[in-house]
């Protein structure tokens, strides 16, 4: 409240100014950001327990979303608008829109002519009217105006009931956990959603050596019981998280299974910036999604792999599949 300017009662703000000179100064300080104003993140989104300590030290932290394409600004927080889960309003002179496809589109002064020697791209991207197509995904809010950005416009489907699919918003929440490094959403004209999980190896091999659970290898680990039990967790809060939104509460996920290998760049399963890449997932691992969907308890399975020198093998494991609660 303090940041945004809003009315803040006396004691609750002399409470502030001694937190802030005996805990949050000092921390500014050892972070480096003493003298920071105001700051911006964009690009992937962030966790909300991460936008909310930096804002809870006193750091003006705003979300905004731009491109090259644009001159960097489509849209901004104002101050006093600032929220974790959206990007903001449209910056001055820009317009904004919704396609047919659900992709975000601009217009603005500041918008790029062409791609240099690119009339084909140039074509694909802006049309006769000025309008660009982001090749992101989104909507704009009822009331408030602000652009909420869910997935890549090329990833979003539609389940079977017509509901939205977007897997990469789902996707993000769960990897807001620290013991979850990747998941990967199925249900494109499907009934429900399904998920791959990979768990993260040292944040997981930690909380285990806490709980004195013993284990030999990732593979033990990512199928121990109480390894799921966590995991099972996890994805209920976020189902939780994705029921309260209308359109995309469609998306929570019914049934999962966590991963006995990471997924690998030698392995092709995902580029070496460590994006998945969905559908080589989904064909290779064509026995595991069928048996999400097919209410198997279990499955026992043998996948190739690529070891660092070279080498090629195969690992195989048997599976447990748990069911998550879905919200009404």
């Amino acid at each position: 409240d303090v940041l945004e300017g809003k009315s803040v009662g006396l004691f609750n703000r002399a409470l502030y100014a001694l937190g802030d000179f005996i805990i949050y100064g000092p921390l500014r300080n050892s972070l480096g950001m003493s003298r920071v104003s105001v700051g911006y993140t964009a690009g992937e989104a962030i966790g909300p327990e991460i936008f909310e300590f930096f804002r809870s030290i006193g750091i003006n932290l705003k979300q905004l979303y731009g491109q090259t394409e644009a001159g960097v600004f489509v849209t901004m927080q104002p101050d006093g608008e600032v929220r974790s889960e959206t990007v903001g309003v449209p910056a001055p002179g820009v317009e904004l829109k919704i396609g047919e496809n659900g992709e975000v589109l601009y217009r603005s002064p500041s918008s790029f002519v062409e791609y240099y020697k690119n009339s084909k791209s140039t074509n694909e991207t802006k049309d006769n009217n000025g309008w660009v197509a982001t090749g992101d995904a989104g909507f704009i809010e009822d009331g408030t105006g602000h652009l909420k950005i869910i997935d890549r416009a090329k990833d979003v489907g539609k389940l079977a009931s017509g509901e939205m699919f977007a897997p990469k918003y789902v996707e993000n929440k769960l990897k807001f956990y620290p013991n979850i490094l990747e998941a990967v959403l199925f249900g494109k004209d499907k009934e429900k959603c399904v998920a791959f999980i990979n768990i993260d190896l040292s944040s997981v091999g930690n909380w285990a050596e806490k709980e004195n659970i013993a284990y030999g290898s990732y593979q033990e680990l990512a199928g121990h019981p109480q390894v799921y039990d966590m995991i099972e967790n996890h994805i209920n809060e976020v189902n939780m998280d994705v029921s309260k939104d209308k359109m995309l509460s469609g998306c929570q996920i019914d049934r999962f299974l966590v991963l006995h290998k990471e997924l690998d760049p030698d392995d092709g399963e995902i580029t070496r910036t460590r994006k998945v890449r969905r559908q080589f997932v989904e064909d290779k691992y064509s026995d595991l999604v069928k048996a999400l969907y097919d209410g198997s308890k279990s499955i026992k399975t043998e996948t190739k792999v690529t070891y660092e020198d070279g080498r090629e093998g195969s690992i195989s494991a048997t599976l447990e599949i748990r069911s998550a609660k879905l919200v009404k």
